[in-house]
């Protein structure tokens, strides 16, 4: 490995990307170019770890610009939402810090150029697609640094559009995790622990990042389905259940389904918004993440990134809520949430619940999530006695997990307002358009599903 020594300004070649003159007043993105340089030239100085190719920087002047004079009210919202982006995508021994006003600057610690400056620019893409609601890849930059012939510092910029077209016709690049540069290279990032991508794989362990699914509600005063609520696909529900419930490291996996839920049901509404589609949706966050200040606080800054215009489609659905939560806690958790959806809920896992409580403190509609390992007399049992409850506070009362018909008159007939689970629909990646049907109709279609999914359907 080349250990890279300093040397003076004047041995980096200045960036010509179209051929032209230095401009006699260096321009801002000129300023932050030559600024770079030179933090990359101390980095790649005072490491033996880190070489050339991979120091990069990747900036919001895109998104600053499409902002507008919206940016002054909103950056430190659009950090915050940048900043957990990195923490989801980068290794643990890759470092990032902040640069300016808004810029940042990556370090990894081991991947080939091509490798991290895709990651760099597939980030880019992420943001504008979440913050803007579209992502131009000849437009979204990344610049590496790398030593020139003289030994300067000179920067690569490189176009999202041409390393895909790259990345399509070569080898799958993959960043591999490396010791971490040596002490002093540059201030060290916040310690994570593994996420999801990070995790190893095993017949428990998600091979990937949470996976969020749509699940389709029935309306049953209006006999429509235009709601979906979002529900984690069986492997990451697996996984979760089988850690003990105390565990920290449960709490912190809980906290990121909680912020991959509230990303991904976001930026799809926002994408189908654009294409003049409408439906209700329902956001779970678990009663772990509000409890503590930092998750709170995160969770909420996350919040305040939803467009306004999708705020009246939304509702939370508070989960893992415990048994004799004070109603100031509860009450503050609602008013916190109340800004960002047009209602907050409560799903139970039991039947028993601080009704009163819940009704006091803004709560609209509780729900009740059926185990269908239990036999069908004991949950048809749990369906009548839980639902008249919710309504006797003036709440709507709600079933999840409705498997057959038994269940689904039921739970109709104790006053349910919604239902949803197998009998009204399978979970799937994209919500699906609203559909009216009729409680027949809704037994007819999943007759057929069932029959479809049978080896000899």
């Amino acid at each position: 490995m080349l250990t890279h020594h300093p040397s003076g300004p004047d041995g980096a070649l200045p960036e010509q990307d179209d051929g032209s003159a230095p401009s006699l007043s260096p321009s801002p993105s000129q300023s932050i170019d030559e600024s770079f340089k030179e933090r990359a030239r101390q980095i790649l100085s005072h490491s033996q770890t880190v070489t050339a190719g991979s120091v990069h920087l990747i900036g919001l002047d895109e998104i600053r610009k499409e902002l507008g004079d919206r940016w002054a009210s909103v950056n430190e919202r659009v950090h915050v939402y940048t900043e957990r982006m990195f923490k989801k995508v980068l290794s643990p021994r890759d470092v990032w810090f902040r640069y300016g006003e808004d810029h940042y600057i990556i370090v990894f610690a081991q991947a080939d150029r091509r490798s991290a400056q895709l990651t760099c620019s597939k980030v880019m893409e992420s943001l504008h697609q979440a913050l803007l609601g579209h992502a131009d890849t000849r437009r979204i930059t990344v610049k590496t640094a790398v030593v020139d012939v003289g030994g300067g510092v000179a920067l690569d910029t490189a176009r999202l559009a041409d390393l895909l077209k790259d990345a399509a016709h070569g080898p799958k690049g993959a960043a591999a995790a490396s010791p971490p540069a040596a002490d002093g290279a540059v201030p060290v990032a916040e310690a994570r622990r593994p996420h999801w991508t990070e995790m190893p794989a095993d017949t428990i362990t998600p091979q990937h990042r949470p996976k969020v699914l749509f699940r389709p509600v029935f309306d049953v005063k209006h006999k429509v389905v235009s709601t979906h609520c979002c529900r984690t696909d069986a492997d990451t529900a697996r996984y979760l259940n089988l850690m003990d419930s105390f565990d920290p490291e449960r709490e912190e996996a809980v906290f990121d389904l909680d912020m991959e839920t509230l990303s991904l049901a976001v930026s799809t509404y926002n994408e189908l918004y654009a294409n003049k589609f409408r439906y209700a949706q329902t956001i779970p966050v678990h009663f772990g993440t509000l409890a503590s200040s930092r998750r709170r606080r995160e969770y909420i800054q996350a919040c305040r990134m939803i467009p306004r215009v999708l705020m009246p489609f939304l509702a939370f659905e508070l989960d893992g809520l415990p048994a004799g939560v004070p109603y100031g806690r509860l009450a503050e958790i609602v008013a916190m949430l109340r800004p960002f959806a047009r209602a907050a809920m409560v799903i139970l896992n039991d039947d028993a619940g601080d009704l009163s409580v819940y009704a006091t403190a803004g709560v609209k509609g509780v729900g009740l999530r059926l185990d269908g390992r239990e036999d069908e007399p004991r949950i048809l049992e749990r369906v009548q006695a839980f639902c008249p409850g919710p309504r006797k506070f003036g709440m709507f009362a709600y079933v999840d997990g409705v498997r057959n018909p038994a269940e689904l008159e039921a739970a109709e007939a104790a006053g349910a307002a919604y239902l949803s689970g197998p009998i009204v629909g399978e979970d799937s990646e994209v919500p699906e358009h609203m559909k009216r049907c009729t409680e027949r109709q809704l037994l007819q279609r999943s007759r057929r599903r069932h029959h479809h999914d049978t080896p000899w359907g």
